[in-house]
């Protein structure tokens, strides 16, 4: 079962003082309209709750200004004595005031704002005195807003580690099961970033698929991408660092492939924009790969040789076991063979095919994480990982903590192992840790 959240218990905390407020004034107005408010405006973040706010408060206003000037004229005119015109003349105010909500482009606020604007007239059009109740409703609902506002941006004391620095891979560390972010951890990340947590990622991912991901989430520090081939500003959509192979070793490469007659993908970049050459799909798990990401924005492919001359961040290779690992083989041979960092691995998503990635034996997750660490002076770093290429970053890192789901080996090479990727167990530590006075005070 889902645990109440913080959320829940300020909704709960903003209704009780809203009566609170109530008592105050001498039990006068409705104290049910303060709570409703209050419950509408209590968002997850203090910005999204600003925002609601904003669209409530224009939105009483304007319901409630336009429901008194609609019973001005129903009750001195000759609309008071036919109930039915009456009705017709209050539903035709609902045209322009929805109209005037979408001019001031708050289209957001117009249910509230036909709320009110119905409350005045039709629930309290009959009151001794409808205008006191309309000032009243609005009134009340400023005091909701404000009491929501001031109770969501109130925080207890908490001690903030602003000098770690926290590296977590994605797939089957971050990311659930499902390849996506779970709610809690979205709202949990983005909380830990407004509070001045240093959180980046280390994935093998591109940029193009890492973007979708953290919709909701303001990463504010470059993330580590391709196996740390790349740093990448999510926020400014820039590279900003390339640990590139050389041309004339991704010539090499390409001619290996080229000769066997095997396709590789070949990824570049050119004036920030990931370019990636390919010449033919020869087997079902290179279609399904790229027509997957073929698609997806910050990334193009262009069916053609690679040009000469041309730096290349990554090869990747999908075949078989066997054709995936002689071409391993025939890649270590090659002159430049120990400059290059070749790795094999099972495609977990193309059963029976393999993936090979070749990049500059200069680029890792390892690596990356120690520039990061130095640039920006943080006293530790804290990764989270689960496969065997997150092993080298657990080990760089002053702490290194395996998922639950991770392989043995990766187990053995972190120091700590914390709760399954679908537990929200990585952003839970890291809560955990950045508020903690003592975990990691000698690290």
């Amino acid at each position: 079962m889902p645990k109440i959240g913080l959320r829940i218990i300020k909704s709960a905390v903003a209704v009780f003082l809203c009566f609170v407020v109530y008592e105050l004034r001498g039990e006068v107005g409705i104290p049910f309209y303060s709570a409703i408010a209050a419950i509408l405006c209590m968002q997850p973040y203090v910005g999204s709750s600003k925002k609601v706010a904003l669209n409530r408060v224009i939105a009483t206003f304007l319901g409630g200004l336009s429901g008194m000037l609609v019973l001005l004229l129903v009750q001195n005119t000759v609309f008071s004595g036919l109930t039915l015109l009456r009705y017709f003349v209050i539903s035709a105010c609902i045209v322009p005031l929805i109209y005037i909500t979408v001019l001031c482009k708050k289209p957001s606020a117009s249910y509230i704002t036909c709320v009110v604007f119905l409350s005045v007239t039709v629930s309290h059009g009959m009151d001794v005195n409808p205008y006191a109740f309309a000032v009243s409703r609005i009134l009340d609902t400023l005091i909701g807003i404000g009491v929501s506002l001031g109770v969501n941006a109130f925080h207890l004391p908490h001690h903030k580690n602003r000098d770690l620095l926290f590296v977590c891979d994605l797939d089957g560390t971050l990311l659930h099961s499902d390849g996506a972010l779970g709610s809690y951890e979205k709202v949990r990340l983005q909380s830990l970033l407004r509070e001045g947590a240093k959180i980046t990622l280390a994935t093998a991912r591109t940029p193009a698929t890492i973007v979708p991901l953290l919709e909701g989430v303001e990463m504010r520090l470059p993330v580590i991408a391709m196996n740390g081939a790349i740093l990448y500003d999510l926020r400014e959509r820039k590279y900003l660092g390339l640990t590139v192979i050389p041309p004339a070793h991704a010539q090499a490469v390409w001619t290996l492939f080229d000769g066997e007659g095997v396709n590789c993908f070949a990824h570049t970049v050119v004036n920030d924009h990931l370019q990636i050459y390919y010449t033919a799909l020869r087997n079902p798990a290179e279609e399904a790969f790229y027509q997957r990401r073929r698609t997806l924005p910050l990334k193009s492919y262009l069916c053609a040789p690679l040009p000469p001359g041309q730096e290349v961040l990554s090869f990747t290779v999908i075949d078989t076991r066997e054709a995936v690992e002689r071409l391993h083989a025939a890649l270590e041979s090659l002159p430049c063979g120990d400059s290059l960092s070749i790795v094999h691995y099972p495609g977990s998503e193309y059963e029976g095919y393999y993936f090979l990635e070749i990049s500059s034996a200069a680029a890792s997750k390892a690596r990356a994480l120690a520039k990061l660490k130095e640039q920006l002076g943080c006293r530790a770093a804290v990764a989270f990982g689960d496969s065997l290429n997150d092993i080298p970053m657990l080990l760089c890192a002053d702490h290194g903590f395996a998922v639950e789901n991770a392989q043995p080996e990766v187990k053995a090479a972190a120091g700590h192992q914390i709760g399954p990727n679908d537990s929200d167990a990585v952003v839970k530590t890291i809560a955990r840790l950045f508020h903690s006075r003592s975990f990691l005070s000698r690290g």
